[in-house]
């Protein structure tokens, strides 16, 4: 008989996630967390390893080709069993996919392959502005409009928001669970994704001020 987790210790010992993440420090450490999720049974911290992977895979920022991303979709598929493990991906895939479709249109070039159930109707509806998914994802116009404007953290200020917004509608269906768990771990990673993003971006606007006041003494001084 295998180990069972108390998800009712595990759950009550985390802090409470904000309810935006548009913070400036994560409610918890990745050390704290990691040290919580040591509760975990082996086959669930199993699968909070994969999902841990997948999110780590997805935020990387290297470009990679379509192939590359279809091989990975696969492996996951095919080795994940939780079914909100893999709603997960498949989710982050489609937002993807469609952020990927409106880059690649706006430069011009053809569909992408991509991976996910909007591929072959991105594909029909290449030309419509948004892709006539709207409907089903009203978020597409508004991040159509931001690409347009080229404000690059606003653009991942509203890809994080999408997915975001599904795990707190999921997690209010979860209590005390390993679901809640899960819900959790995806929704702490887009804080401390926000709070990297946010930081850097701060970091950046300092040091383009901070070459304007110093050209400034650089013209006094001739």
């Amino acid at each position: 008989m295998r180990a069972s987790t108390n998800f009712y210790h595990l759950v009550a010992s985390l802090p409470y996630m904000p309810r935006t993440f548009e913070v400036e420090r994560l409610p918890i450490s990745r050390i704290q967390l990691q040290q919580r999720l040591k509760l975990l049974s082996d086959p669930d911290r199993r699968v909070v390893d994969q999902i841990q992977e997948f999110l780590l895979w997805d935020r990387q920022r290297p470009e990679r080709t379509d192939e590359e991303v279809e091989r990975e979709y696969d492996r996951l598929v095919n080795s994940i069993k939780n079914p909100l493990v893999r709603d997960m991906i498949n989710h982050r895939m489609d937002v993807r996919t469609i952020n990927c479709a409106l880059r690649r249109r706006r430069l011009g070039l053809e569909p992408p392959s991509g991976v996910g159930q909007y591929v072959e109707h991105i594909r029909k509806n290449w030309r419509h502005p948004d892709f006539r998914l709207a409907r089903e994802h009203p978020w597409i116009p508004r991040l159509h409009e931001t690409l347009e404007a080229k404000q690059a953290l606003d653009v991942e200020r509203q890809l994080l928001a999408v997915t975001w917004n599904r795990w707190v509608k999921l997690a209010e269906e979860f209590y005390f669970s390993f679901e809640t768990v899960l819900l959790y771990l995806a929704r702490w990673e887009i804080v401390d994704r926000w709070t990297r993003l946010n930081r850097s971006a701060g970091e950046e606007k300092f040091d383009h001020l901070l070459m304007e006041v110093l050209d400034g003494h650089a013209s006094i001084d001739r």
